[in-house]
């Protein structure tokens, strides 16, 4: 079982359910992007002397570039 809430949600539902569980799921989803892409821009502008913005995310426990570099 995947400890992720959203993952989980959408395995007991149909796709293009319109119950509580899935509207949460779809949420939480539209929420983790927004929150990945705003720490993306923040990597981008404060790199604070490390080498590179994926260093920066890295530094601070982030992995909001999950979706471009699968090695980070």
């Amino acid at each position: 079982m995947t400890n992720d809430i959203v993952a989980r949600l959408r395995q007991t539902h149909p796709v293009h359910c319109k119950c509580f569980g899935c509207e949460a799921a779809e949420e939480i989803a539209l929420l983790r992007s927004q929150r990945d892409e705003a720490r993306r821009e923040i990597c981008h502008t404060k790199k604070r002397g490390l080498t590179t913005h994926l260093d920066y995310a890295r530094k601070r426990g982030w992995d909001c570039f999950k979706e471009e570099n699968h090695n980070a």
